[in-house]
């Protein structure tokens, strides 16, 4: 079994636009993609868009993901969040796809649930409340929704 490393990381934080600053300037990350709510709808932020224009375009932040260098963070928006601490929302492991079957196997026999998104990706929670992503796809991870008309 190999564990190819870490696939990326999410932090859950209370302003995200801030928290996206933050996170690019401490490690000097640049941003991959974000990522919204509009109308109730998910979708990606198109590139062009600052936070500021897309929140002005309507668009609800939910997510920055950020890399450089193959280190890859996501910062997440958290509604119940108002101290302005933040926490590790789950561990992504870059895996290959024979690890990924044994470790998600290995997951539902300890009585895991393990939820399968799609033919490369799993997350489950462990015994200890730790949500595991597992990701056979390489690095980094392509955008999960279509891009906003904005």
């Amino acid at each position: 079994m190999a564990i190819d490393g870490l696939h990326h990381l999410v932090l859950l934080v209370d302003e995200l636009p801030a928290a996206e600053d933050y996170y690019r300037d401490l490690f000097d990350l640049g941003v991959q993609f974000r990522e919204g709510v509009r109308d109730g709808d998910p979708g990606t932020v198109p590139d062009h868009l600052t936070w500021p224009e897309a929140i002005e375009a309507g668009i609800e932040p939910t997510m920055s993901f950020l890399g450089r260098d193959g280190f890859f963070l996501a910062v997440a928006a958290d509604p119940d969040a108002t101290d302005g601490t933040g926490r590790v929302d789950h561990v992504a492991l870059a895996v290959s796809p024979a690890t990924f079957e044994l470790v998600a196997d290995r997951a539902e026999a300890s009585g895991a649930p393990v939820e399968r998104n799609a033919a490369h990706h799993c997350t489950f929670d462990d015994r200890y409340g730790v949500e595991w992503e597992l990701n056979a796809k390489p690095r980094p991870p392509n955008r999960a929704f279509d891009e906003f008309d904005a």
